[in-house]
């Protein structure tokens, strides 16, 4: 056989055995897509991507970069998914300002020794990054064809954004409406995975209830949107006093009920001090422009769940519940630690 003719064979032997290849990507890259388009919760599309998506690609290791300007999508993230799952928000990276770059080989961290940069980017809107990480050398390489890698990232981040406003749907069933904050299913949502990892991690959680002093006075003197407004104007005061990392929930009426994770029984007191002049110092003018003066009253608790096992918000609201009436019958303005057989 002339040696052109044995290079031509070899030629076209070396393109069916690529084309063979490039088609079975494609199959998996199909597959892996329309599971990527089924999630429907953080938990979900998270999984697949940390875990799944090395397995079907045969890539050592992923790198998930996302712009996160005021971290709400971590957040988001944390309040979706289970205590046992926190460990996949973990492996993301969020950052507040983030370049954006284009699809190229880099040069990775030791131990790999090659990798690949990928933009997760949608309509134009870039919201982080994804990269890749091989053992092998020539894995990633000027060599390699990258299209397919580079829609799938175009998948992904299409994901993200139908994911987030899922969550965000959901959310919405676990919010009140009103003010903003947990609506009680959604604060025994958050209580029960916040007691869950304080359990695990042993630490401290702090619960307050307060109700409003004479807050019926002020419907009934100054009407319903007066009411509203306090209402809301509360949940923004009690915003600016605590963490990002805590809890308000609304009970019903003009009872809420705050979860602290990490507060000790040291700073308890100290906090609702702080709570209680916030609240004094609210300034809110009803609709013909007068300020009314409001105070509230309550009872707090601190309780560690590696002591107390299980317990449910319920059974710590009917405990407060007592500390709240006794605040009450004292002449209001006041906040009453509970002693109880919960602490």
């Amino acid at each position: 056989m002339p040696s052109a003719v044995k290079v031509k064979f070899l030629d076209i032997h070396e393109l069916i055995n690529n084309a063979r290849r490039n088609e079975a990507l494609l199959r998996r890259l199909q597959s892996f897509e329309l599971q990527l388009l089924s999630c429907q919760s953080w938990a979900e599309l998270l999984t697949l991507l940390l875990e799944g998506l090395p397995q079907q690609f045969k890539v050592d290791a992923i790198s998930i970069q996302l712009l996160d300007t005021t971290y709400d999508l971590k957040k988001s993230m944390l309040q979706s998914v289970d205590v046992d799952q926190t460990e996949l928000v973990s492996q993301l990276e969020f950052y507040p300002d983030l370049t954006p770059k284009a699809a190229g080989f880099i040069q990775p961290p030791m131990p790999w020794l090659s990798g690949l940069t990928l933009p997760l980017t949608r309509n134009k809107q870039y919201i982080g990054q994804l990269r890749l990480f091989a053992k092998e050398a020539g894995r990633f390489s000027q060599d390699v064809a990258t299209d397919f890698m580079q829609h799938l990232a175009a998948v992904i981040a299409a994901c993200f954004f139908m994911v987030k406003q899922s969550e965000e749907q959901s959310r919405l069933a676990l919010t009140d409406p009103l003010t903003g904050v947990d609506n009680r299913r959604g604060l025994e949502q958050n209580f029960k995975r916040e007691w869950a990892s304080g359990l695990r991690h042993r630490y401290e959680i702090g619960v307050l209830m307060l109700d409003l002093d004479f807050f019926k006075a002020i419907n009934d003197q100054y009407g319903h949107t007066t009411g509203d407004r306090v209402l809301r104007q509360l949940c923004q005061t009690l915003k600016s006093v605590l963490r990002p990392t805590d809890y308000i929930g609304r009970l019903g009426g003009e009872e809420f009920a705050i979860v602290m994770p990490h507060c000790s029984e040291v700073q308890m007191p100290e906090l609702v001090r702080r709570i209680q002049q916030a609240i004094r110092n609210m300034q809110v003018l009803n609709d013909n422009g007068t300020l009314i003066q409001i105070t509230a009253s309550g009872g707090y608790q601190t309780l560690a769940p590696s002591r107390q096992g299980q317990i449910n918000l319920a059974q710590i609201i009917s405990s407060l519940d007592h500390a709240l009436y006794q605040a009450k019958d004292q002449g209001r303005d006041k906040f009453i630690r509970c002693v109880s057989a919960l602490a």
